[in-house]
């Protein structure tokens, strides 16, 4: 739509990247929507006096047939289906496909009258995306909240995103929402063009019993040691199902009174519950116990990585021997992982079943918890060791 990106007012979220806004706190009492033509050719109007090089309204409506998606006007409140007294913006993006990236760098894409042939229609997925034309004031800044929201989507998440600033205070601006000076595109580098960093990622979490982060993917797999009673009510469940629904074990011998003295860890795939493990600790060794896995998961690699997390938090409590009673069924499970079955004929409980005793020893860990491992990690919530907990975070 111009040159440059617009003289906008982003007063509102300075200092807040782009890719990272929190919609409960920037845009409640907003909306964001498709304008019609007739809001549109208005708000060319309020627009022409603000920004400069802007692009003739039947340019805009154009390319908004091509891609209603182009467009997004910001408003309070309500949606209208015309420009009423409440506060209005607007923010227009070009979907570049791969040619129009190329354009961009190379001179040959016309902002003020860019080509359709490089503008991605709304069935497709862009190459990146292009800020074409912002017009937003205090009132309506935060709706730009909105527009990144869907710009999560998986048709446009993590692409590259470009703009140009009209002005020193416009770059200004553009450089605290998380924008950078200069941008390269197959070996060419552009000075004017500005590029969005993204948010720096969480780093790899370091133990294996702290792996769940929510959202990580359908199929991901994640471990986190149970905190609180909904998380231990996922691990009752998972447990009934498996144990006293699967297996038809007694209630007596699931809920066998030891629940509250061991410590669970709950596993996941993608964002369900599907695995558990508990651990139970003595004077010098630790028992493993309990392991569940949920049948329609028990394709993943669940189980194993149960058991890993369990043995390094145990390791990490100072523990280095394991003790076990494996269901003869599942043997092997725990011989991988170097357990080693004690001779006899097995123990029998409730059912009909057979277990055998089995005993493993590991090295020490190189980090242990000790009482000297310092005042504020020994505060933190469980498996948690390695980040700053509810505590530090309120000393101000």
């Amino acid at each position: 739509m111009t040159k440059h990106a617009g003289r906008s007012t982003f007063t509102a979220l300075k200092s807040r990247h782009l890719r990272d806004l929190d919609i409960g706190r920037y845009a409640r009492a907003l909306v964001a929507y498709t304008p019609t033509p007739a809001i549109i050719c208005r708000l060319m109007e309020i627009a022409r006096g603000r920004i400069d090089g802007l692009a003739d309204t039947s340019v805009v409506l154009n390319v908004m047939r091509h891609n209603p998606e182009t467009v997004s006007v910001l408003a309070r409140n309500v949606w209208q289906p015309e420009i009423a007294e409440q506060p209005l913006g607007f923010l227009a993006h070009l979907p570049l496909n791969q040619d129009g990236v190329d354009a961009l760098f190379d001179g040959r894409l016309d902002t003020s009258n860019p080509h359709l042939r490089f503008i991605c229609r709304q069935s497709e997925k862009p190459t990146a995306i292009y800020f074409w034309g912002v017009l937003i004031g205090p009132a309506t800044a935060g709706g730009v909240a909105l527009i990144m929201e869907r710009m999560t989507s998986d048709k446009y998440r993590n692409l590259p995103i470009y703009c140009k600033a009209a002005n020193e205070r416009a770059r200004r601006l553009f450089l605290s929402l998380g924008f950078s000076d200069g941008a390269t595109h197959r070996g060419l580098h552009v000075p004017n063009i500005m590029t969005c960093g993204f948010v720096a990622s969480e780093p790899e979490p370091r133990f294996r019993f702290d792996t769940y982060r929510p959202g990580a993917g359908t199929h991901a797999l994640g471990i986190t040691v149970v905190h609180d009673a909904e998380e231990f009510l996922k691990v009752r469940t998972i447990r009934a199902a498996t144990y006293l629904a699967e297996q038809n074990t007694p209630y007596s011998e699931d809920v066998d009174g030891n629940d509250f003295s061991g410590t669970h860890l709950l596993g996941y795939v993608g964002d369900e519950p599907a695995g558990c493990i508990r651990i139970r600790y003595f004077a010098g060794f630790v028992k493993l116990e309990r392991l569940a896995v949920l049948s329609r998961f028990r394709h993943t690699r669940l189980a194993l990585s149960l058991v890993k997390a369990a043995i390094e938090f145990a390791r990490m409590k100072g523990y280095v021997r394991f003790y076990g009673q494996t269901e003869s069924t599942v043997l092997k499970l725990w011989e991988h992982f170097g357990f080693v079955p004690r001779n006899g004929p097995g123990l029998r409980y409730l059912t009909d079943r057979i277990y055998f005793e089995a005993d493993l020893d590991v090295p020490a860990h190189a980090e242990p918890l000790t009482p000297y491992s310092g005042a504020e990690v020994l505060l933190r919530p469980e498996g948690q060791w390695d980040r700053p907990g509810l505590m530090e975070r309120s000393v101000t």
